[in-house]
């Protein structure tokens, strides 16, 4: 199996973020690559218009070698659809992402980005890409929900935070459309970025997910 973690944070989330993440995993003996998501921080400039661009964009960062590829949050849901055109994606670990839909919290795709939209606007600063972001969030949402897909087939973990308003939602569509090839695991105590609140039980999930697989 392969040693080789690249991950994909989500929207706001900078490579420091997931300093303490990577340290862990490197402690215990997985090599770590950070992916900037595209139109934040170092892929600022990046807009993505499609999915083949999509495709392009991280194809060119990943070597002709099997991988393990994380996601948080929309970088799970990237991560996900990925792993479904790219053979040498080997296994995937989603962070409390890919498995709701904005319609799951009431919202349109427009409402969203207009309160992103806003958001971006309160934060300033020239490290976030309004126009990258907003083109990203379309996407996402024409590849939504890519894990239960009777087609995908990727040996997948998904960790899950244990946010009561979001939870029984996550966990009414596993139980529905359950995917023999998708273990998940609900972190107690735990917001959306469920890898700061409990760094060393993620990690441990993780590792243990990736000695036992049963796929």
């Amino acid at each position: 199996m392969s040693k080789k973690i690249f991950f994909i944070n989500g929207f706001g989330g900078g490579r420091e973020d997931s300093l303490e993440l990577r340290d862990s995993l490197e402690e215990k003996g997985y090599e770590f690559t950070y992916l900037d998501l595209p139109g934040q921080f170092g892929a600022k400039d990046v807009t993505i218009d499609d999915f083949e661009e999509l495709l392009a964009y991280f194809e060119g960062y990943f070597p002709d070698e099997e991988i393990i590829l994380m996601g948080h949050s929309i970088g799970a849901e990237i991560a996900a659809y990925l792993s479904t055109r790219l053979t040498q994606i080997e296994r995937v670990i989603m962070l409390d992402g890919g498995i709701l839909t904005n319609e799951d919290v009431g919202k349109t795709l427009a409402e969203s980005m207009e309160e992103t939209k806003e958001v971006l606007s309160q934060i300033g600063g020239d490290e976030l890409s309004e126009e990258g972001l907003l083109e990203l969030m379309k996407l996402n949402d024409a590849m939504k929900l890519t894990i239960i897909r009777p087609d995908y087939k990727t040996p997948t973990l998904l960790l899950l935070s244990d946010f009561k308003e979001e939870l029984p939602i996550k966990m009414q569509r596993l139980e529905e459309r359950q995917n023999p090839y998708v273990d998940y695991k609900v972190i107690q105590k735990a917001s959306h970025n469920l890898y700061a609140d409990q760094p060393d039980l993620t990690v441990k999930l993780i590792a243990e997910w990736l000695a036992n697989a049963r796929i």
